[in-house]
């Protein structure tokens, strides 16, 4: 009854109980199919040209659209399932005609090479399958890769010139990169930013192919017996890589982190992207003759491969005070790729979409990855004041958080529950306020000697060397100076009276002035911060260690990748110099005993 319940409820609403991201992923799959019959199929044939590709593609657009139509009560009740086994069968015959194209272009003499609309299909048959299992990504990507390295091989045997097998082992480096960069680090226990890099990097390829790949002069088509292969079929592999890419959320604390991995990745990209270009110019001057082209080419794409650098360190080393310059890095790199783009006129076709990915796509990524998300802005807004100082408030507030502690008066900007429980013996009693006075005079004796020290400052310094016999003998001799110094004498009662508030005052004064003193010396003390963090042995072969989490040159994202995927190291991460304040507070908020003993010993 729960499976037809929807249907019989509301039968001509079409999206009831479906996930927005799920509507998302299907319109897109099917614009790439509609797109991939568009587009060359090969270097003779569109897919609309191929009976065989058109009826694949329809039955694959059936799978997607009989759940809403069912859902509608435009369907059979009985078909138009939702299921992912119904997906898969519905897609299966898109993805063999694929196969059987890829292999027969892999025959020597026998193929046509693969265009653009065999990789938007493939795409958009992935994103109908959402394939879940393991395996998916890791497949694709592989074929993807045998493909790119195996072109120059087969280019060589059959007979292709210095130039065209040079240029084919560079454009299957630049596969290879890509791949390593994006599905490698993740496969490898990277962070999540690899695959949503690679997400983007294919729907770009994928929207530049929509656009230019259909030209009549110059048709985007690969081949294994040509020059590259598998820059045409990235967007596959994202395809494949984007249910795990949505499937696995991120902890909010490294949210802003993993956008600008994000950015960092993609200007990393962009450096591998540049240099490619600048290879090919070289190759181009060395096996095919001088060229002015060339030669711009191999000028701009060493400077927007040192651009591209500059960035992506100034990434690496910190997300706050590199934001500026990665900006700026993205905006170079979109006017050197336009004139890279210029310069490719006369020379080839053969690296179009890599230029597009380099002068707009990338670029893209980059500023939109470090100005749109709300996330990052709030960790650059917390994390910019402690650096800069540009009120003072924040230097001071670290430094004077024991002394405000002694006052009786919460430091600011300490949310953190470890302070409390040291503010908690002097500001219980808050009537005895000039109890605490003489306390800091005591220990800043350059400060407070003046008038208010006058009165109170003698039986506290008398009974300093001598505890209790010195102490009775004072209060009748001071209480006469006393009375008439304060304002508030003639509410009290008489002289008594102050020498009885003194006596009760000395007693309390003393036993207070030990926990004063003592959290003081534990933070500039290194003996008793080394004691409070507790002791902990490096695993063999761990990716994170000691060293790092203590270390003031460990990027900001891997101390925040250290508190989450290696909880025993937060109390080193909490008492590292380098962490920002954001993650202080998250720290702080734990409730670890370790972690809020390192907060309390830097002064949180």
């Amino acid at each position: 009854m729960t499976t037809t319940a929807p249907d019989a409820v509301a039968p001509r609403e079409p999206f009831v109980g479906v996930p927005v991201r799920d509507v998302v992923r299907d319109v897109v799959a099917v614009i790439a199919l509609f797109v991939g019959l568009a587009l060359p199929w090969d270097a003779a044939h569109r897919g609309a040209d191929l009976l065989v590709i058109v009826l694949v593609t329809v039955v694959a657009l059936v799978t997607v659209v009989a759940p809403y139509a069912r859902r509608a009560g435009l369907w059979w009740a009985r078909f138009g399932s939702a299921g992912s086994r119904t997906r898969v069968a519905g897609v299966v015959p898109l993805l063999v005609a694929a196969l059987v194209t890829l292999v027969v272009d892999a025959v020597p003499g026998g193929g046509q090479g693969v265009g653009a609309g065999l990789g938007l299909a493939v795409a958009g048959a992935l994103l109908v399958a959402v394939p879940t299992w393991p395996v998916a990504l890791p497949l694709v990507a592989g074929l993807v890769a045998l493909g790119a390295v195996v072109t120059p091989v087969l280019t060589a045997a059959g007979g292709g010139s210095a130039a065209d097998v040079t240029d084919a082992v560079l454009s299957a480096l630049l596969v290879l990169a890509v791949l390593v960069l994006t599905v490698g680090d993740r496969l490898r226990g990277g962070t999540p930013d690899a695959l949503v890099t690679l997400v983007g990097v294919g729907a770009v390829v994928a929207l530049s192919a929509g656009l230019f790949a259909g030209s009549e002069s110059g048709p985007w088509v690969e081949s294994l017996h040509g020059v590259r292969f598998g820059v045409l079929l990235l967007p596959a592999v994202a395809a494949a890589a984007l249910p795990r890419t949505v499937e696995h959320a991120v902890d909010s604390p490294a949210e802003p982190l993993v956008w600008a991995g994000v950015a960092r990745r993609a200007l990393l990209l962009a450096a591998v992207l540049s240099a490619y270009v600048a290879l090919v110019a070289v190759s181009g001057l060395a096996l095919r003759g001088f060229s002015v082209e060339f030669v711009l080419r191999l000028i701009v794409g060493l400077l927007a491969a040192a651009v591209a650098v500059i960035g992506w360190r100034a990434l690496r080393r910190d997300v706050t005070a590199g934001h500026a310059t990665a900006v700026g890095t993205a905006i170079v790199l979109v006017v050197l790729g336009v004139v890279i783009a210029v310069a490719r006129t006369g020379v080839s076709t053969r690296s179009t979409a890599e230029e597009l990915l380099l002068a707009f796509g990338l670029p893209a990524m980059v500023l939109a990855t470090l100005l749109v998300p709300q996330s990052l802005r709030e960790l650059r807004g917390r994390a910019t004041p402690p650096a800069t100082g540009p009120e003072g408030a924040p230097e001071a507030t670290p430094e004077a958080g024991p002394e405000a502690v002694a006052a009786g008066e919460p430091a600011q900007g300490d949310p953190t529950p470890p302070t409390p429980p040291a503010a908690a013996a002097p500001a219980g009693p808050a009537a005895e306020a000039p109890v605490e006075t003489p306390a800091e005079a005591s220990a800043e004796p350059a400060e407070t000697p003046a008038a208010d020290s006058t009165a109170v400052l003698p039986p506290v310094a008398a009974p300093a060397p001598e505890p209790q016999p010195a102490a009775p003998a004072q209060p009748a001799a001071t209480s006469q100076p006393t009375v008439p110094a304060q304002p508030v004498a003639p509410a009290q009662p008489a002289a008594p009276a102050t020498a009885a508030t003194q006596q009760v005052e000395q007693p309390v004064a003393r036993p207070a002035q030990p926990p004063f003193t003592k959290p003081r010396r534990r933070p500039s003390s290194d003996a008793s911060q080394t004691q409070v963090l507790p002791p902990v042995v490096d695993v063999p072969g761990a990716r994170w260690q000691v060293a790092q989490a203590s270390d003031p040159a460990t990027p900001l994202a891997d101390l925040a990748l250290i508190v989450q995927e290696a909880p025993h190291l937060r109390p080193y991460v909490a008492a590292n110099p380098s962490t920002y304040p954001a993650l202080l507070d998250w720290l702080g908020a734990l409730g670890d005993p370790a972690v809020d003993v390192a907060l309390r010993a830097r002064g949180r």
